[in-house]
């Protein structure tokens, strides 16, 4: 049965606009660096726990609390954002979610009290979730509208490297703006967003009909079920997205404390960060010529490898170097995500190519959400190292699983 038959069907009456001819179209993988560039760098990042507990007088149990929620509320977003997207178009889903986040770090600069910290948090996960999915959807149109879709892993692979070493030189700053004014990296934070904002303007909208639905949550239905049950290539490629981001996301928030356990010193956890983010980009930068020499799937049996050396490395090393291995974790982070998500957008539906992004980001922010907890509980009560040898050997499964998958459905 054709796909296409599967979802809502549209009226016979929609057609192209004869008058939408967007020559800035051609420059939006330039500017979409550019704002990835931007929009990366994330000053209060590495001060957020001075901040909170200093600043705000949290403690550390609502500091945590503070993150379940942020996580949430991106969570209870992604999905309909998506859908969003794809029926405000991609650029004006950018330009809002843009202006949203704009707010968010506005109303953070100005917080005194938990209650504006909550209302800044919710503000920027609506500004997040937004512009999850319709930067990628924005790019792949825009480049398959001049004939260069076979591009996207090599532009997209250089927006992540460009964001992952805006983010790590944000790091190595952080804690220098916020020794000479608390709010400074968020002062900082809201003129970073305003040039973003004014680079998501400059953004063209790509030539895309839009059809009538008549009943949207019906659409939406036939999104998650066109692409979670029928159809199977689809599903491997999101299952696998959902599980490598979850084997590099997982340890990131266990490294200060594993490091500092160690014998680092606590100075060492910012240039530590900025290595993460280097590391990331520089597999950003390979990814594209190591799916040219390897192909997808032994650049993504690579990945699969990194994630269980990463992970029985950490569990295995006690030295004060170990944490080094947890950059084979990032290194897979930005060597997997060009290729994959290429093959991503490719599978989706034309006109729900943000949607399928959304879902999976909530399928991974979904899974983080119930595993998270899990690995602190097992933390404090059995240590560092015995989780990480339980969780590396279920990311391994898992991974392992997923790639199994993953190559049945798509040499088929």
């Amino acid at each position: 049965m054709d796909r296409s038959s599967r979802l809502p069907a549209f009226p016979p009456s929609w057609s192209y606009p004869t008058t939408v001819a967007m020559p800035s179209v051609q420059q939006n993988p330039f500017r979409l660096c550019a704002y990835y560039g931007v929009h990366s760098l994330f000053f209060p990042m590495a001060v957020f726990p001075l901040f909170w507990t200093k600043d705000i007088g949290m403690s550390v149990a609502t500091m945590l609390s503070v993150q379940a929620f942020f996580g949430l509320s991106i969570a209870l977003f992604e999905f309909p954002s998506g859908y969003i997207a794809d029926r405000l178009g991609h650029r004006r889903a950018l330009v809002l979610g843009t202006s949203f986040i704009l707010a968010g770090w506005l109303i953070y600069a100005l917080a005194h009290a938990i209650w504006s910290v909550l209302v800044a948090e919710l503000v920027l996960g609506v500004g997040f979730s937004l512009i999850s999915g319709a930067d990628a959807a924005l790019l792949y149109d825009s480049l398959r509208e001049q004939g260069k879709e076979h591009e996207f892993a090599r532009w997209y692979g250089r927006m992540r490297s460009i964001a992952q070493v805006s983010e790590g030189t944000s790091a190595l700053v952080a804690g220098f703006l916020y020794a000479r004014w608390s709010r400074l990296p968020f002062v900082a934070e809201v003129a970073v967003w305003a040039l973003a904002l004014g680079i998501a303007l400059r953004f063209g909208e790509t030539r895309r009909a839009q059809p009538r639905v008549e009943s949207h949550l019906g659409r939406m239905r036939a999104i998650v079920r066109d692409a979670l049950l029928e159809r199977a290539d689809l599903r491997a490629v999101l299952l696998l997205g959902v599980v490598f981001a979850l084997a590099a996301y997982l340890p990131a928030w266990l490294m200060a404390l594993y490091a500092t356990e160690a014998g680092a010193d606590v100075t060492w956890i910012g240039p530590m960060w900025a290595v993460g983010s280097f590391t990331t980009a520089l597999g950003s930068m390979l990814s594209e010529r190591a799916g040219r020499r390897l192909g997808m799937t032994g650049t993504l049996l690579v990945c699969v490898a990194l994630v269980a050396i990463g992970y029985f490395g950490l569990a295995f090393s006690h030295h004060v170097f170990g944490f080094v291995f947890y950059f084979l974790l990032t290194f897979m982070r930005g060597l997997h995500m060009p290729l994959l998500h290429h093959e991503e957008q490719r599978l989706a539906p034309e006109d729900d190519r943000a949607s399928c992004v959304s879902l999976r980001s909530f399928l991974f922010r979904s899974a983080f959400v119930l595993l998270g907890p899990v690995v602190g509980v097992g933390v404090d009560r059995y240590g560092l190292h015995p989780v990480l040898w339980v969780a590396g050997a279920v990311m391994v499964a898992l991974t392992l699983a997923a790639f199994s998958l993953f190559r049945a459905r798509t040499a088929a």
